[in-house]
């Protein structure tokens, strides 16, 4: 690389970046113009800041631009309080004006301009000497001609006085034209004229005609196009685009003339409003013509400069002269500049990092021009007082002056070496992080890429979700069937140490117990006995709980939990209270058509989840216990006095019963599996629902789902899992230096422990969330598509666009009479019309619009 900044950077980009590092050998004599004097070192700050003020008269005085690079702000602002004393112009870069500063670096080449900025200030911007002509013909031409709030004013005048009243104010004034007021009575007209043809076939139908006619589109796909854009569905309209191999740019231009028209209708409800419409219009037009015209006379395009002064409004043949004015006296400063000595730089103190000095220095002698550069430091700077700054200021008050600087090339050596021993420290603290993130850079490279390959579509979504409910009923069935002692023995120490105090011994047993209450059955626990034990004794009565629990078979019903926590075991208990209150008669026959539904449904999911592997005889034995049990709480349920209070009491029994009976079933069913059995089957079963909800939503919308449920359980691990990692960084150093063991290795090994276990946790949450959320998401479709009709019926606004059937064109044919202002508003909130969306300002202060498009306008209340 040939930035000589960067040369420093060899080390960092060899060692630290992997990446190769050569720079050129600059054998042109040109390149070496620049003049670097000796570094000026002073006693205090004070002293250093009266002989900057110095070089900046003396070298201005003759003519030559400096640029004073500074390290902070309050540096800059101290500078320029000096500076104003003396009676120096000068421009400063303080970050408080972003949009100028490129604009003033720029004309920092320009003779005897005095620019003080930051070392980091207007980066990326050459400095020309005798300044850059664009940026001064830019500035020119805007302090010639009009601004926009004058423009403003003249719009108002023309929308409230007339245009008689507009023209003779253009005239009196010296940077306007009446050929501006005609420009916006041109604007209005077009786009009256538009409003016009939008009140017969309504501004989307406009946009189409406008769209077609641009850019060679067909009339229904435009409309499409639109339809899309109107619900801000704009990727879709953009992929619409994309298969019949149309410019996507027709998206943009549809948003940018159905956003202009809205704000025209807007602008018709009040003349201000119509003002500003108009002139930001114009000016815009305007303000692109300006470059337009300043490109052209720089590139030496006179007749393409010619024909803009002539089309547009307000714009002075003259500019053209002037600008050629300006570039020629450009190049007269650049050449004077150029033989004082080019651009001189001034350093108000040494950086920690050479770069940054370099690349301040190299701000002169750019392409070839002449400059000089010089440091000017004190002993009180951050660097010299970090090397060796206290020996040196012990030497100068014994044998030099305050204010006789100390010039050397050895001092400037041992400044260029302290810079380097910074680097270096510098280096060696982002080496080491660089070695911790590449860890990091690896698992974040296999997990973004994942995301991207979902969201490509190059991952098989059916596949990776199959996997998570693999992980999950493997775990399960293993957890709680073949080896439900080992897990539980396991949780139980992990949670005892969690809720531990390791220094007293205590137990926090609510903490201990809530952790463990889906493992083991916590309510047999006789809590004065276990409240008083010691750890070891709670994870022996514990692991006794446990062994007793498995003896009886009751870890089936802590499978029965964890396994209804994802898959939609058994249908819910119909609330009998609820459908018999709301009916007056007919409670008996009601009740039976609940019983026979409900019991119908129970076995349809019996027979899809279980009976299959169940031996015939013993199966039907199962599910006429079950049957029974369900039968008897139904004919329990009692209708002989019909009221909502009786039927309410009645429910809580009836619930308990079915409850029962359903975990019976299920119970009994698990029971004569066996564990590879009861694997095949939730397998099969949860398969059978995933396509039921395909069937229900349609393929499209559950591939949508299964992308998002995916993408949002990758995020939401990942998220915690940089938690725990950043946690993990920060402890590993105190965790290693007692074990005495490499902090970088162990920080690999237990950061790769952690990342597997988030892939594992990722699995999990798909599968614990897939059912729960699919619904949610059926509901969410139904709230869009209605949301979607409702604002096409609106926009629409009882039009429907009809092909002919000779294919010559389309016609517009209103589908519903026109909305009367007493009649019910479109958008079904059962007001009327006028006090809805007939209103001004319409439903939450919108603006109002009538159904055929116009602006709904306010009727002048008569004097009585």
């Amino acid at each position: 690389h040939t930035d000589s900044g960067l040369v420093t950077k060899k080390e960092k980009f060899e060692n630290g970046e992997r990446v190769a590092f050569y720079k050129p050998n600059a054998d042109r004599p040109e390149f070496f113009q620049r003049t670097d004097f000796p570094d000026q070192v002073y006693g205090d700050e004070d002293v250093k800041d009266e002989a900057i003020v110095r070089e900046v008269k003396r070298v201005s005085e003759t003519g030559r631009p400096i640029l004073l690079g500074t390290t902070s702000v309050e540096h800059s602002e101290k500078i320029h309080r000096m500076l104003k004393r003396e009676n120096i112009a000068h421009n400063v870069l303080n970050a408080k004006m972003h949009q100028s500063e490129a604009l003033v670096v720029a004309q920092a080449g320009r003779p005897g301009a005095v620019t003080i900025s930051t070392n980091m200030a207007g980066r990326g911007t050459d400095i020309l000497l005798g300044g850059n002509p664009e940026g001064l013909a830019a500035a020119m031409v805007e302090d010639s001609l009009f601004d926009r709030n004058l423009l403003n004013q003249l719009a108002i005048k023309l929308i409230s006085d007339g245009e008689e009243k507009a023209r003779q104010q253009a005239e009196n004034h010296s940077k306007l034209s009446p050929d501006l007021v005609g420009k916006m009575l041109e604007v209005k007209a077009e786009f009256d004229a538009a409003a016009a043809e939008i009140e017969e076939v309504q501004v989307v139908g406009y946009i189409a005609r406008k769209l077609k006619d641009e850019h060679e589109i067909d009339y229904t796909q435009a409309l499409h196009v639109l339809q899309l854009v109107q619900v801000r569905r704009l990727n879709a309209a953009r992929e619409y685009l994309k298969e019949l191999e149309i410019d996507t740019i027709v998206v943009d231009e549809a948003v940018r003339l159905l956003n202009l028209h809205t704000n025209y209708q807007v602008a018709l409800q009040d003349e201000r409003k119509m003002a500003q419409f108009l002139a930001e219009q114009v000016f815009d037009l305007h303000y692109t013509a300006r470059a337009a015209l300043i490109r052209a006379v720089l590139g030496d395009r006179l007749a393409e400069a010619q024909r803009i002064t002539e089309t547009i409004p307000a714009m002075p043949a003259t500019l053209i002269t002037q600008i050629q004015a300006l570039v020629k006296d450009s190049e007269q400063e650049r050449r004077r500049v150029w033989e004082l000595g080019g651009l001189h730089v001034i350093g108000s103190e040494r950086h920690e990092s050479r770069r940054i000095d370099n690349q301040l220095r190299g701000r002169a002698a750019r392409q070839g021009d002449p400059g000089s550069s010089r440091f000017f430091l004190s002993l009180e700077d951050d660097l010299m007082r970090r090397f060796g700054g206290e020996r040196l200021r012990s030497f100068m008050t014994r044998n030099v002056p305050d204010d006789l600087p100390i010039e050397s090339s050895v001092l400037d050596r041992i400044i260029a070496s302290s810079q380097e021993r910074i680097e270096g420290y510098n280096f060696d603290i982002r080496k080491n992080v660089l070695e911790y993130d590449d860890v990091m850079a690896r698992q974040r490279e296999a997990t973004y890429d994942e995301r991207r390959r979902i969201l490509t579509g190059e991952l098989d979504l059916d596949e990776k979700v199959q996997t998570a409910f693999n992980l999950v009923i493997d775990e399960l069935v293993d957890n709680f069937l073949d080896n439900y002692i080992g897990y539980v023995q396991g949780e139980i120490e992990r949670a005892i140490a969690d809720f531990s105090a390791e220094a007293t011994g205590d137990v926090n047993l609510r903490g201990v117990l809530t952790r463990l209450r889906s493992l083991l059955p916590i309510r047999k626990l006789e809590m004065d006995v276990v409240a008083d034990m010691d750890p070891d004794q709670l994870s022996r009565e514990l692991m006794k709980l446990a062994r007793e629990n498995e003896r009886d078979g009751r870890n089936l019903y802590q499978l029965l939990q964890a396994m209804s926590r994802f898959i939609p075991l058994l249908p819910a208990v119909p609330n009998l209270a609820a459908i018999l209150s709301s009916r007056r008669s007919g409670h008996l026959q009601a009740l039976n058509n609940v019983q026979q539904s409900f019991t119908t449904q129970i076995r349809q999911t019996f027979d899809d989840f279980l009976a299959k592997y169940i031996d015939p005889t013993e199966r039907e034995e199962i599910w006429q216990k079950a049957l029974q049990q369900v039968e008897d709480a139904f004919e329990q349920f009692s209708v002989t006095r019909p009221s909502a209070e009786v039927f309410q009491a009645q429910q809580i029994r009836f619930r308990q019963q079915v409850n029962g009976a359903l975990q019976a079933l299920l119970i009994d069913s698990l029971s004569a599996l066996d564990s590879e059995q009861l694997v095949v089957a939730l397998n099969e079963y949860v398969d059978l629902w995933q396509n039921k909800w395909r069937e229900r939503i349609g393929d499209e919308e559950y591939r949508r789902f299964q992308r998002s449920l995916l993408l949002s359980a990758i995020d939401r691990e990942w998220r915690d899992y940089l938690t725990a990692a950043d946690d993990l960084r920060r402890e590993i150093g105190l965790e290693s230096a007692g074990r005495q063991r490499d902090p970088k290795v162990e920080y690999k090994k237990r950061s790769y422990e952690m990342f597997a276990d988030m892939r594992n946790n990722i699995q999990r949450d798909i599968a614990d969330r897939f059912f729960r959320q699919i619904q949610s998401h059926e509901d969410f479709m139904r709230q869009q598509a209605e949301k979607a009709a409702a604002e096409a019926r609106l926009s629409n606004a009882g039009y429907q666009v009809v092909q002919r059937q000779q294919g010559k064109g389309v016609e517009l044919r209103r589908e519903m009479p026109k909305v009367g202002r007493n009649d019910p508003c479109p958008c079904g909130s059962g007001k009327k019309y006028k006090q809805c969306h007939g209103r001004k300002g319409g439903p939450r202060n919108e603006t109002a619009t009538t159904t055929n498009g116009s602006p709904a306008r306010k009727k002048k209340r008569s004097r009585r």
